[in-house]
């Protein structure tokens, strides 16, 4: 039976947080699909309203910038011959016509047009890691310019639970990533409405959402940057009766998550929504 989206990962991992890292097929580093055209729509409607709120980028980040868009835009070229082609500086997808010139000024932004997913860019400082350019158009309650040149830390200091249980094991991590052993992880949650971008202190309206996000973590070989990219995927809840155990499953993990991370998940708000869906598959 075929899924309402690529991914359900509560049905195998019904944990809100862990690292839950996987080997990536360097072939499949992005997953282009038709979606593309709605989410090119959708990232420069942000730019022209958010502006730095959805790209920013220090300027020491540009050479880390330059050959992510380089890795990025051989990777769609080669592996997806039947969404990408080059031509000269620039890079077309058949979905949608779209054009992105690789040799941007702005390199992270004019590549990341080129693909549904969200580009972070963290580089080390010290013994940190630090977010030193982002095109992010698809926050799930979060605000880049919070986040902006900070230490994973500080980035996850309002996630409960983040710093005693994952941020050492986050640190040896990203410390060992090699440019030969990209990886991928899978965030899963709940929302009101399809909105793409959910900004903390947004109000979401409309019914409960399934939200995926498809996760890939790369070391850049010449530069040591770590590119992070965000794949959103998005379906009513509603679809996931078509799935065997997928709503029961869903809500066992809501049920079973601490209450600081349900809260900061915002399980606590949509509990009134979820309320006919418990009826149905209690």
């Amino acid at each position: 039976m075929p899924l309402p989206i690529p991914y359900l990962p509560h049905l195998r991992n019904p944990t809100v947080l862990g690292m839950g890292l996987a080997p990536l097929n360097a072939h499949t580093w992005i997953e282009p699909d038709d979606a593309l055209p709605r989410f090119f729509r959708h990232k420069q409607a942000a730019r022209s309203r958010l502006d730095s709120r959805v790209f920013r980028a220090l300027p020491a980040s540009l050479p880390a910038q330059r050959e992510a868009s380089q890795l990025l835009a051989a990777h769609l070229e080669r592996d997806h011959p039947g969404f990408y082609r080059r031509d000269g500086a620039f890079l077309h997808s058949a979905a949608g016509a779209i054009s992105v010139d690789a040799q941007s000024a702005e390199p992270l932004w004019a590549v990341s047009l080129a693909v549904a997913d969200d580009l972070l860019l963290l580089q080390q400082r010290d013994d940190e890691y630090l977010l030193t350019a982002a095109s992010l158009c698809s926050p799930s309650h979060w605000r880049l310019e919070d986040k902006f040149e900070q230490p994973l830390t500080a980035i996850h200091d309002d996630v409960p639970g983040f710093a005693s249980a994952l941020q050492p094991r986050v640190n040896r991590f990203l410390q060992h990533l090699r440019p030969e052993h990209p990886v991928v992880r899978f965030n899963w949650g709940l929302q009101c409405g399809d909105a793409l971008c959910v900004r903390e202190g947004g109000a979401a309206v409309g019914p409960l959402h399934y939200r995926c996000e498809r996760q890939s973590l790369c070391r850049l070989p010449n530069t040591a940057a770590i590119l992070f990219t965000i794949r959103v995927y998005l379906c009513p809840l509603a679809a996931l009766a078509s799935v065997p155990d997928a709503i029961p499953s869903l809500l066992q993990a809501v049920d079973a998550c601490p209450t600081e991370l349900a809260a900061y998940k915002g399980f606590d708000r949509i509990e009134s929504e979820l309320a006919s869906y418990r009826s149905a598959h209690g």
